[in-house]
């Protein structure tokens, strides 16, 4: 099997330990959204759009956990966490990603 060369991708990874006040794109998938997990999310971060099995929030690094924690404990199935992108705002509110 052919040897990567992964430095170059692994360079822009975030760490867990990240408390700046920068946000991710975060994907929550749930088996159905409901009320009670959309007001969960909404405790920690904020929830950019509902999909058919999940969220699409805005969130701090420091959030991500803090969403699986609330929603584990009132039961609620995740079934997969996947941090996208960091998300850079610029002063007009608008979006960039990097």
């Amino acid at each position: 099997m052919e040897e990567n060369n992964y430095v170059s991708l692994m360079k822009n990874l975030a760490s867990p330990l990240d408390y700046s006040e920068g946000f991710y794109l975060v994907y929550i998938e749930v088996a159905k959204p409901t009320t009670e997990i959309s007001e969960t999310i909404l405790e920690h971060g904020k929830i950019i759009s509902e999909l058919e099995f999940g969220y699409l929030c805005e969130v701090h690094m420091q959030g991500i956990p803090e969403i699986a924690r609330s929603l584990s404990l009132k039961n609620h199935a995740i079934y997969q966490m996947v941090r996208l992108v960091r998300l850079n705002k610029k002063t007009d509110n608008k979006i960039d990603t990097k």
